[in-house]
């Protein structure tokens, strides 16, 4: 099992803090708890009705399972019963991971700085069709381990003439590790 691309598009070497590793190195189960807002207006509904982003909540149980085939990855949350799932694979011409929801692909860029991974939007794509850049979302993605070892994150979005797309923080801890689930 190669690790995920997220680790495979950080520069050689990098160290990441425990939590941050086992999540992005091998496939599992993990579950915690989040808040998820999302952006106001129907533009922004539309938007995340394309991701199949999940409607809001305070608190809610949240379960992550990846798993992995080949070189492709798959990420499948569930913010209390709403399902989004996403396939991860490594874009070997940018050097970036390229995650797909549905219709939408998004190319993102690791950055590896002061405990936390950021992950920054370089690229989007709806139905193939290449988002220009003036309208390109911006996010402000960052991931941690807390001070009770437990991997935290933090993602939002926001995009020109929209604004908010969603935003949802929270943690998780490991339920099960591995690909082979009984």
């Amino acid at each position: 099992m190669q690790p995920d691309p997220f680790l495979q598009a950080l520069p050689m070497g990098t160290s990441l803090p425990k939590a941050l590793q086992a999540l992005h190195n091998s496939g599992g189960i993990y579950s915690g708890r989040c808040s998820v807002k999302p952006g106001k207006g129907w533009l922004a509904k539309v938007a995340l009705r394309f991701a199949s982003m999940p409607l809001g909540g305070d608190d809610i149980p949240v379960r992550l399972r990846i798993d992995q085939e080949g070189g492709t990855w798959f990420w499948t949350r569930d913010f209390d019963g709403h399902v989004t799932q996403s396939r991860l694979a490594l874009d070997h011409q940018m050097g970036c991971v390229r995650e797909q929801f549905g219709q939408i692909s998004v190319w993102l860029k690791p950055v590896y700085a002061n405990e936390q991974l950021e992950i920054q939007i370089l690229r989007l794509s709806l139905l193939r069709i290449p988002c220009p850049k003036l309208l390109l979302p911006q996010s402000k993605t960052v991931e941690w381990q807390d001070e009770e070892g437990r991997f935290r994150f933090d993602v939002s979005a926001r995009m020109p003439l929209i604004g908010a797309l969603i935003r949802y923080q929270g943690w998780l801890t490991c339920d099960h590790v591995g690909t082979a689930f009984d």
